[in-house]
């Protein structure tokens, strides 16, 4: 099965291509990008994101990630959003949660961009298998204390405050940051 498309009002989540490249790394040069990024904060460069885009091609081939580019109709790449460790072992257990993560650009900040895509995916996340989706249970969000903005999008999108892990993953900025833990369940209310 191919990774799908999905739809949110004007935006289309649609798998990163590699023509895709030059507009990653121009992504990635917002600071703001890295330094809320939970893998990596290097700047990339258009020749180490083709073998980015190989690399998820597969990881959704091998049924443990979906990474979608954010496209926004009026004006090309509005961001990123990931689901990822939602895969099945090799006798048919686990895939019942998901993390998700997800970025976006300057221009597109504030617009209701983020919203939007999470709750999209969200609902795809929670579609049966056979329906095309992934059949997830549950889908979990983690973010530094200090990401304020992604908070917001977290409550807007559903999903509730769960609690705080302290220091539980070292940013950008070399800091072990504490982070809050968000989650929305396959019976949580459609937002």
């Amino acid at each position: 099965m191919n990774q799908p498309e999905i739809t949110a009002g004007p935006l289309l989540l649609r798998p990163w291509r590699h023509t895709d490249a030059g507009a990653l790394v121009a992504a990635w040069a917002d600071p703001e990008i890295r330094r809320w990024a939970r893998y990596g904060a290097v700047l990339p460069s258009v020749e180490s994101m083709e073998p980015w885009v190989s690399w998820n091609e597969e990881q959704w081939r091998i049924g443990g990630r979906a990474a979608f580019a954010i496209q926004d109709a009026d004006a090309g790449l509005a961001g990123s959003i990931t689901l990822r460790d939602f895969g099945k072992d090799a006798k048919g257990d686990g895939g019942d949660t998901a993390e998700v993560g997800y970025w976006i650009v300057p221009r597109a900040r504030g617009r209701g961009v983020a919203p939007a895509a999470l709750t999209a995916v969200s609902r795809w996340a929670f579609e049966r298998e056979e329906d095309g989706g992934l059949g997830v249970r549950r889908v979990e969000l983690l973010h530094s204390v200090e990401n304020l903005g992604s908070c917001r999008v977290a409550q807007k999108a559903g999903y509730l405050h769960e609690g705080t892990l302290r220091e539980s993953f070292r940013y950008a900025d070399g800091a072990w940051h504490d982070e809050h833990m968000h989650a929305r369940l396959w019976s949580d209310p459609v937002s």
